[in-house]
Parts: C-alpha cells; structure tokens; sequence
C-alpha cells in the first residue's frame, strides 16, 4: 500500500490530514505487516478521518462497519435474500427438468447474498480499508458469532490467531530503521501455495543453499532448540524469560526465530541465568534474604521478581557472592525466605 514513511507522511499530507510522526510510522507498519490499527480517542479527535485519509493517499476505497448495542452478524457480513431465493424456486419448479442439486447450489451462491461490509472488504480486487467503528458497543454474543464466522469463511483466523508482537528498532527520530519480514503463510501468495502457521521449515526455506535433506534436519533441530528453550520459562520465571527473548531476539515467542543459531545464543543466555539463580540461591543460604533488599534497592528494584535482562541478575549474584565471603555462615535460616520467580 505504501512503499516507505516518507510515501504514508506526503500522502497524509495531501488529503490534509495532519499527522505527527508516531501516527505516520504506525500506519506504515500496520501496512507493511498486513495488521490492524486500534484507535481510542474522544469523539471528533480525527480516529475515522485517519482511516478515510489513508484510503485517500493510498488511492483505494473505505468498507465502514458502524457498531452498535444489538447489531448481529447479518448487518456485518451480510445474508441471504430470502424472498428471492423463493422467487427462484417457484419458477424453477414450473420447469419438468429441473436439476435440484444445481438450483441448491446456486441458492448458495453469492448471486443471492447481501453482502455486509466485512464481506465486501474481501471482495475489491485491490485492498481497502476497512473501518469498524465504535467497537466497545458491541455485545459478547455479537463477537463470538460474528468474528468467529468470519475468520472461519474468509481465513482471517491465521491473522487474528497466529499473529504475535513483532519488534521494530526505531531510530533517534521515532523512525523504523527497517522493515520486519511478513510470515509467508501471512501472504495472500504464500496461503495459495499451502504454507500454514507452525511449519517449522519455512524459517529455513528461504535459503537457497540448503538441500531439502538439510532443510529438514535444519527444521527438526530448530523445534527441539524452542521446545528447550519453552522448557525455561519455569525455571527463570515470566519476567526474566520474556526479557531474554527480547534482548537476545527480538520477539515474544521463540517459535518465531528464524534463526538456529539465534536460537542457540538464547538457550545458552537462558542457562547462564539459570545458573546465576543457582549461585544466588546458595548465597542467601549464607547471609539470609534480607541482605537482598539493598542489593536490590541499588538497582531500584523492588523485587527479583523485576530482574529481566543477564546485566542486572549478574550485579545482584556477584554483590551477594561478595557480601556472602565476609558473613559468618547461619546454619539455621528459615527457609521461607522470597525465592526467584517461578
């Protein structure tokens, strides 16, 4: 939809619409990466001009679905024209050779269906924007019927289901410094040729120097490296876990490491970790777990449970290792001091 920032900044700007630059990088992203935009915002703070603006600089059209108390999935994806489906059948059945399973099919068909705006998004030969305003009015029943058939009939589940945070490096101008790759599966292309969510061979498929014999052994070593490093996450507990895949990948979720040897250099930073927790836990024994409050202060932390990166849990280990030579051994400390995160 829009080849770089500088394109969505200039196209905004055309349709008068003023945007800042964190307003403009999102909507770059968004388009890039194939996701939705969630705007909040009091009334008249430009939430639906910016979609309508988007749809003008991208120079395609805008499917608007107005929510409201009560509205079911008929109003949003679109129904079946009862009374000419009857036309139909009555001045079919005048006919003796009437064929029966080709008039239910084409009952069925889209020629006697009313599409909704949803449906009529999927259907323009160049993609729109699609707008789904005041989305806090609807009711529960209305989410788990409509949506749940919409990603059923039109494939939308892969992008509601399987879509997890992807991480973008911005530069001292709130700039994206590049732009994250899209899932194949993610593609209109990639879907048609049969790639799914969870193939762990599309993170080696893409290299041409690989033989399909490498790419499986490639594949299969890659899902036993995240099953182990899944394994860590009771060990090391949510916080430090989630921050080692952060600053070690880049992601949330290890299975979207495309890498193996990424994935390596993380399991080996998990345990080191683990590690570090081990030596900890053995100088507590020795000093007791109060001398962990100014450890922790010195870093303001309030907890270990706050510890998320390998620097800060290395201070800690290393200031009780050191208060833990000069301190008398306590052969009898209560053992219900605070233990690492599990």
């Amino acid at each position: 939809m829009f080849s770089s920032l500088k394109d969505v900044s200039e196209g905004l700007r055309s349709t008068g619409y003023i945007a800042d630059s964190i307003a403009a990088t999102t909507v770059y992203l968004a388009a890039k990466l194939h996701k939705p935009l969630l705007l909040e915002g009091p009334a008249g703070s430009g939430k639906t001009q910016l979609a309508y603006a988007v749809a003008e600089a991208a120079d395609t059209t805008v499917e608007r679905l107005q929510c409201y108390e009560g509205i079911n999935e008929e109003k949003a994806i679109g129904k079946f024209d009862e009374s000419l489906q009857r036309l139909c059948v009555e001045l079919r059945t005048k006919s003796a050779d009437a064929d029966w399973e080709s008039l239910q099919a084409e009952l069925h068909s889209q020629q006697f269906f009313s599409a909704g705006p949803l449906l009529r998004a999927l259907q323009y030969e160049k993609p729109c924007v699609l707008v789904i305003d005041e989305l806090d009015k609807v009711d529960h029943a209305f989410e788990a019927q409509s949506f749940k058939r919409s990603c059923s009939c039109f494939g939308l589940g892969r992008y509601l289901y399987h879509f997890t945070g992807a991480w973008v490096d911005l530069d001292e101008r709130k700039r994206p410094k590049n732009t994250p790759r899209l899932f194949g599966w993610a593609t209109p292309q990639g879907w048609r040729e049969g790639l799914r969510p969870g193939q762990a061979a599309e993170s080696t498929s893409s290299n041409p120097k690989l033989t399909p014999q490498e790419r499986e052994v490639s594949a299969e070593d890659a899902s036993v490296l995240v099953r182990q490093i899944d394994a860590m996450a009771e060990p090391l507990g949510w916080r430090l876990y989630r921050g080692l895949l952060k600053t070690g990948a880049r992601v949330w979720n290890p299975a979207e490491i495309r890498d193996a040897d990424v994935l390596r250099r993380v399991l080996a930073q998990m345990h080191a970790a683990e590690r570090g927790l081990r030596r900890l836990d053995a100088a507590l024994d020795r000093i007791g777990p109060e001398a962990l409050v100014p450890i922790l202060r010195s870093l303001r932390l309030n907890s270990l449970n706050q510890v998320d990166c390998l620097e800060s849990l290395k201070k800690i280990v290393l200031e009780a290792e050191r208060v833990a030579e000069n301190h008398p051994l306590k052969p009898n400390l209560p053992r219900d001091r605070p233990q690492h995160p599990v």
